[in-house]
């Protein structure tokens, strides 16, 4: 059992076991380098002989068995590595299907067998390349496929229960005087460990139906190269076709890249191909076929003229027209379909008289294109906007990209400020699994216009948090920071009373100590609603140090969907009271409002909305079960709240918690002691244990 780097599985399990050989005799032949099967080194073969001397004699062979340590497991594919001759020998000669069928006249009464056989030596499957033979049996699917360096393999699918153990391989010649065919066989494996999407094997083959024995012998096979389809090279390609108008019409070739391991759920395929442009007028996609299989049962089909949308064929065109490839993403099917196949075809369109080529330089896996939170936002200008995936995979990986595709972030949030008015930004988001393996891109349009939204800066402070002797918001403290990077790189206000629809997120760096008075102090909750209570608009915000509100990238300015008018503008905060401005007017571009020097004539309710520290309005602190009001003894009351959150432990105390039982925001709820979040909330009642204080917000 050996590593293996490139294939989806992680080891290669070889066949060790030298279980028997041919030795000379009448028709027979010794293979006196048998044990090169099975020492677990590709670079050694063991070298398979049969020459026909004498007419009429019955057909010489020789052949090697080898064995496995233990059953190979159902499902799983062994590959035996072979070579013939490159020009003459049947691999490169008897390839897939009709091709094989056509060209047995070809082989020079050449042929091999592959015998699949269980500890008990029954044997389960044969493959047989002789013309009068069928040459796939029920116990599991044969196939012939090459690797990105050309090399081939014999292939083998057991079905479930086969119970395999052994291989024997047989190179044969027939009654032909002079008939001679050399095989070297290679350690024959199949691979296990865990199935990683991102090393993936990737083989091919190649066929065509409808083709004559006169044309594949004049012109060759009907692909060239097909391993240029699966290589690391993105220069090269294998070449559908003979180039010559009106050869073949109606023929169509065949192309399958086999994958070692099923897709994931969803996933696309991208393929990135080459066909003369004047054949694009001709409707020659709709000749060009996809299919996908899970095995050899076919999950998807689609000519690429259905498959691609007006935007592709557009890129297509013009890639084309350039002499260049175009690489395209294909869907194949909804998001439950998998597949490890991909099957390319053309067929030769009738009455052309122009050259039909198609180069196809790879097919890769990709995962399906995000879903963005919208595909086109406009806002004011100079505002800060979050720009989001709403469907992120953990196993993915997000990319953006600005208007002139360089990177601008990670993630599945990007924070972008609006162009200026009349302007539009383009970015894209693209989805990876695997190192430049990326998705079809997202499209967001982000565009400015200052006549159809209003942005505020506004400042506000809470009370819980506030700083009589700084005039502002406590200092963050590194605790705090931590608390927040832990439990808060989400936004909180996706429940009840809040019930915020948003999917805002941000990295965890965003949280901050620093010396100055702009690191974050929580998230709040900003509203815009009409003169009757309606809501236009709301989004989730920092609060800073200094009570400065700002965007989720700490720009100021924040943009409502709202023309120009008169709107009450409320703060909420997930365990203080809202507060709310009376109606007041919103220009085009930037507004300003202090809370913390708003007036009783300013703020919506009466003074009773909110409580006055140090000279600084703030809000009131002390909801900590988030029912709109504070209250510290009967129904509902936020004291038992708190008590509740401690498993009612009155001596209890939890440090390093972000929860609304914590009314005081120091990262610590307790019930008695120094700091404790009961005497918070009596001491915002004004030490009335009967009092009662109702959110009042428009």
């Amino acid at each position: 059992m050996l590593s293996m780097g490139a294939g989806a599985q992680t080891t290669k399990n070889y066949a060790t076991t030298a279980v028997a050989h041919s030795t000379a005799g009448l028709g027979s032949y010794n293979v006196p380098d048998y044990l090169n099967a099975s020492d677990g080194n590709e670079s050694t073969s063991a070298t398979l002989e049969s020459t026909t001397a004498v007419a009429g004699l019955f057909p010489t062979h020789s052949f090697v068995e080898i064995g496995f340590g233990a059953n190979v497991p159902a499902g799983s594919m062994i590959y035996i590595p072979v070579q013939d001759n490159s020009s003459t020998g049947i691999l490169n000669t008897l390839l897939s299907g009709s091709i094989g069928n056509i060209l047995s006249s070809l082989l020079s009464d050449q042929s091999f067998i592959v015998d699949v056989k269980k500890a008990n030596g029954n044997i389960v499957a044969s493959y047989n390349t002789t013309a009068s033979q069928t040459k796939s049996f029920s116990g599991g699917d044969f196939n012939i496929v090459r690797d990105a360096n050309n090399q081939l393999y014999i292939t083998f699918i057991p079905n479930a229960g086969a119970d395999i153990r052994s291989v024997r391989v047989n190179a044969r010649t027939g009654g032909l005087v002079g008939a001679s065919y050399t095989l070297k066989v290679q350690d024959a494996y199949y691979l296990s460990g865990p199935a990683t999407p991102c090393s993936v094997t990737q083989t091919t083959a190649f066929d065509a139906t409808g083709a004559t024995l006169s044309l594949l012998t004049a012109n060759g096979n009907p692909v060239q190269n097909p391993q240029f389809a699966i290589d690391a090279d993105t220069t090269n390609f294998s070449t559908f076709g003979y180039g010559v108008a009106n050869v073949n019409v109606g023929a169509t070739y065949i192309q399958d890249i086999y994958f070692s391991n099923l897709s994931s759920p969803g996933d696309q395929v991208k393929i990135k191909f080459r066909v003369p442009p004047a054949l694009l007028n001709v409707s020659l996609l709709q000749n060009i076929n996809i299919r996908a299989y899970k095995g050899n049962i076919q999950v998807f089909s689609g000519d690429l003229n259905s498959l691609l949308s007006v935007d592709l064929l557009g890129l297509l065109s013009a890639s084309l027209n350039n002499n260049l490839p175009g690489e395209v993403p294909i869907s194949v099917g909804d998001n439950t379909v998998q597949f490890d196949r991909i099957r390319v075809s053309m067929t030769q369109l009738l009455n052309l008289n122009a050259s039909q080529l198609l180069q196809l330089y790879s097919v890769k896996r990709v995962p399906a294109p995000p879903t963005v939170a919208a595909a086109a936002i406009s806002s004011c200008p100079g505002t800060g906007l979050q720009l989001a995936v709403t469907n992120p995979a953990g196993d993915l990986t997000y990319t953006w990209y600005n208007s002139n595709n360089t990177v601008a972030g990670t993630g599945t949030t990007l924070n972008v400020v609006a162009p200026a008015n009349g302007l539009t930004n383009n970015y894209t988001v693209a989805a990876s699994r695997c190192t430049d393996l990326f998705s079809a891109p997202s499209k967001v349009a982000v565009s400015a216009v200052a006549g159809s939204c209003v942005a505020v800066a506004p400042v506000a402070f809470l009370a819980g948090a506030y700083s009589t002797s700084l005039s502002r918001h406590k200092d963050v403290t590194n605790d705090w920071a931590t608390l927040l990077q832990v439990n808060a790189t989400n936004q909180p206000y996706n429940v009840a009373p809040f019930n915020y629809t948003g999917t805002e997120s941000v990295a965890l760096s965003v949280f901050t100590n620093t010396a100055g008075t702009d690191d974050i102090l929580d998230w709040v909750l900003l509203e815009l609603k009409d003169s009757t209570g309606n809501l236009v608009d709301r989004h989730v915000a920092f609060v800073l140090e200094n009570g400065n509100i700002v965007n989720l990238d700490k720009t100021a300015g924040i943009a409502f969907k709202a023309n120009a008018g008169r709107y009450h503008l409320t703060v909420r905060h997930r365990n203080h009271l809202g507060l709310s401005t009376e109606l007041m007017t919103f220009v085009p571009g930037s507004n300003g409002f202090n809370f913390g020097s708003a007036t009783d004539a300013t703020l919506y309710g009466t003074a009773a909305a909110f409580t006055v520290i140090g000279g600084k309005v703030c809000l009131i602190g002390g909801n900590a079960n988030g029912n709109g009001n504070i209250r510290y003894n009967s129904t509902a009351n936020d004291r038992d709240a708190i008590l509740a959150f401690l498993g009612f432990a009155e001596t209890g105390i939890t440090y390093n918690v972000y929860t609304p039982a914590d009314v005081n925001l120091d990262g610590v709820v307790r019930y008695n002691g120094r700091n404790n979040d009961r005497d918070f909330l009596l001491e915002a009642l004004n030490f009335n244990e009967t009092g009662f204080t109702a959110e009042q917000i428009k």
